[in-house]
């Protein structure tokens, strides 16, 4: 069993920036099998689309338009995936009395908690952070300035949160959470390692929320020079290298490494209030017409400065709150005018 975030079809409302789709487009999809298993099963399970209406550790219902309110089995603990009025696509399959949940799509963003809740609880702020590629604390420290002057966070040193982690022995990879027998990931164990950390930390540290930020190496699919996955899009050859596809006629397709950017805030006791899931940049450029690449550190995407600040209001910008109008210009009165 595992996990495989992919693009599920064609995403509505796709722009070709690094900030890539639009935030109302944005899925990610859940494989709740490995993958060839679950593309078949699939094709035999039965497509709802509805409302969650009820999430549990064992235990999901939703609400299709016509189909009403159905109760599914899921082969995995989604609750710190999915939030009660999370608009989703399923494919399930029938056995025995019981619908068996094979397939989901759903939103990258989600609210556990009213936005409002969270802007007016929350002050004192840590970051966790796992850094899984290369130069990834730079996307880290931009997000913590960007929610510093957004959102006014004051956040605590992040040394104190990696002291009380290595003392907690939570380390922050997950190969420890690989059955060793059957060489499958144990995501209950995993999760109740972080919950157990995240409460440690929330104590500890005295802050009103803990943010987790876990930067990951993943796959993007390209087909011609476009890279999209998680919700991102990007160019990945230079413009040379597109006119010589043109010329060519040979629109190149596969896989490149990319980084995304995963992130969930944690309020007492160890609750889930927010998550987002975002493609930042892919890792590599296309040099020649087929599979010539070379390697693009996560350093060169920051000298992209716009990109990454438009990335930043994508991925962050629900979470600040709304701006209000600036109060117009007074008139004043005739004479006073006339005094100008």
């Amino acid at each position: 069993m595992g996990i495989h975030p992919r693009r599920e079809g064609s995403v509505e409302g796709a722009s070709r920036g690094l900030a890539g789709l639009s935030r109302c487009a944005q899925v990610l999809v859940l494989a709740l099998t490995l993958l060839p298993a679950a593309v078949a099963a699939r094709e035999k399970s039965i497509k709802l689309v509805g409302i969650v209406t009820l999430i549990e550790p064992t235990r999901i219902m939703v609400a299709g338009a016509k189909e009403g309110e159905i109760t599914l089995v899921p082969k995995e603990d989604l609750t710190s995936k999915v939030a009660i009025g999370a608009k989703v696509t399923i494919w399930y399959t029938p056995k025995d009395g019981v619908n068996y949940l094979d397939w989901m799509t759903y939103p990258l963003e989600e609210y556990f908690v009213p936005a409002n809740q969270i802007r007016s609880g929350i002050k004192k702020v840590i970051i966790l952070p796992t850094y899984g590629v290369a130069d990834s604390q730079g996307i880290v420290d931009e997000i913590q300035r960007y929610l510093e002057r957004k959102m006014g966070w004051w956040f605590a040193p992040p040394a104190l949160a990696e002291e009380i982690r290595s003392r907690v022995k939570v380390s922050s990879s997950t190969l420890g959470d690989i059955d060793p027998a059957t060489g499958e990931f144990n995501m209950g164990r995993y999760i109740q390692e972080q919950q157990r950390l995240v409460g440690t930390v929330l104590s500890e540290a005295r802050v009103d929320a803990v943010l987790e930020i876990n930067v990951e190496r993943v796959q993007a699919h390209f087909i011609g020079s476009m890279a999209e996955w998680d919700g991102a899009g990007q160019v990945i050859s230079t413009k040379l290298v597109r006119a010589l596809s043109v010329l060519a006629r040979m629109p190149d397709e596969g896989d490149v490494p990319a980084a995304t950017v995963d992130m969930k805030l944690y309020g007492p006791p160890s609750k889930l209030l927010w998550a987002n899931r975002r493609g930042f940049a892919v890792l590599v450029t296309q040099t020649n017409v087929g599979a010539s690449f070379r390697d693009r550190p996560l350093s060169e995407a920051y000298r992209d400065e716009a990109s990454v600040r438009n990335w930043l209001d994508m991925a962050l910008g629900n979470l600040v709150p709304p701006q209000s109008p600036e109060p117009a210009p007074s008139r004043g009165t005739g004479s006073e005018s006339a005094n100008r």
